[in-house]
């Protein structure tokens, strides 16, 4: 079994012991280092000892380790943030985070961070180059969102999703290519990271790329049809303020 070498970076000693204690219990995990501060950490990561994954808590008065990607030249691991604030864990799915894990720990939760790395096939640090190119660049020019499925992730442009469909709390994500993914995440997630993409909500079950629209079929059963040839209701409360702000955009 292939050893998954971790750092810890928090501001509390306390949690830094437990989450440690945690990480040398499971099988075959080694705690390179342990930070906590900003400064520390980054001196640490930049003398470049090979790493699979640090577990970075995001709120290190007066700072939070968001600040700390864009600061990095070289990016080969994985991130799972850590938070006590329900807030910021969805600020990191948004960011394209590896995982999260909502304090106070949970032991299955750290094991369960630690397969998720242990059974990753591509290069590490391939999730937290999104995270930092969020960073470096303007957010409204992110073109790719990490999707997070039952067996781990997937890294999907979004300019291929025709669709995503409410499924309780998960999403079925409908991409060209005739390609489907379940993800784990909500359609209200998903409206508020893709609205300035492009993207609009046009019924309670529905999120649609509207430049995969092909058809609008107007009247008392309002649709649209998309590329697939899939029919999307527009609910009745939207198709008003969804064709007047289509106007200037299409013509129909």
């Amino acid at each position: 079994m292939k050893t998954v070498k971790a750092a810890i970076l928090d501001d509390e000693i306390s949690n830094i012991e437990i989450l440690k204690r945690i990480l040398l219990d499971s099988e075959n995990v080694e705690v390179v280092w342990t930070a906590d501060n900003l400064d520390d950490a980054q001196e640490k990561i930049e003398k470049g000892e090979k790493l699979d994954v640090v577990f970075m808590d995001i709120q290190l008065p007066p700072y939070t380790s968001f600040e700390l990607l864009p600061k990095l030249s070289n990016i080969n691991f994985e991130i799972v943030f850590v938070t006590a604030y329900q807030e910021y864990a969805v600020r990191a799915l948004k960011m394209a985070a590896m995982d999260y894990i909502l304090k106070p720990f949970k032991a299955s939760d750290i094991h369960a961070a630690i397969e998720k790395v242990r059974s990753k096939q591509s290069k590490y640090g391939e999730i937290t180059g999104l995270v930092k190119n969020y960073f470096t660049s303007s957010p409204e020019n992110f073109s790719k969102i990490v999707v997070h499925v039952a067996d781990g992730y997937d890294i999907v442009d979004i300019n291929k999703i025709m669709y995503i469909e409410a499924l309780d709390s998960y999403s079925k994500i409908k991409l060209t290519g005739n390609q489907t993914y379940v993800a784990s995440r909500s359609l209200k997630d998903f409206e508020e990271l893709l609205t300035e993409k492009g993207f609009y909500r046009v019924h309670k079950s529905y999120l649609i790329n509207v430049r995969h629209m092909i058809k609008i079929v107007k009247g008392v059963g309002a649709s649209i049809i998309m590329t697939d040839g899939a029919s999307i209701p527009i609910s009745a409360r939207k198709k008003d303020v969804f064709f007047e702000e289509l106007k200037g955009v299409i013509s129909f």
